[in-house]
């Protein structure tokens, strides 16, 4: 008969995985659509301030959802839905960059894929625990004799 305390163990492993994917895809987007690092100065004119708007208010939401909804979440599922969310605001700065504000502003895209990567960094699921949501090790070793 197998062993069902085990089976809610299980999205332990996938949290990581779809973290570690969104992180290499934030490089991934940057070298294949943006043509690698951006090389030059910037433009002479300073970038509007809704630009600049538009491309950090995502990475404000994702620090909320971060720091202020996942440690207040108990059950697994419902950290891994918020850290899904979270990743892909934290992710959309890097592609809105990329269209938004074009060759002319190499040392800004920059910047926001040096913020980018960190607010994704942040989603690193260290608090992704084996008993969140499931059975704790000491249940799992009372039971299994393990």
């Amino acid at each position: 008969m197998p062993n069902t305390d085990l089976k809610k163990e299980q999205p332990v492993p996938v949290v990581w995985i779809i973290w570690f994917a969104i992180l290499q895809g934030a490089l991934v987007i940057q070298w294949v659509i943006g043509e690698g690092i951006p090389e030059g100065e910037n433009a002479a004119e300073s970038m509007d301030a809704w630009l600049w708007l538009i491309v950090f208010i995502p990475i404000i939401l994702a620090i909320a959802i971060r720091w202020l909804i996942i440690p207040k979440l108990d059950k697994l599922e419902a950290k891994m839905t918020a850290m899904i969310a979270g990743l892909a605001l934290a992710e959309a700065p890097i592609m809105l960059s990329l269209f938004l504000m074009l060759p002319d502003y190499p040392q800004n895209q920059i910047a926001v894929l040096m913020v980018g990567v960190v607010a994704i960094f942040q989603f690193a699921p260290f608090y992704a625990k084996r008993n969140a949501g499931g059975v704790s090790r000491s249940e799992r070793s009372d039971k299994t004799g393990l």
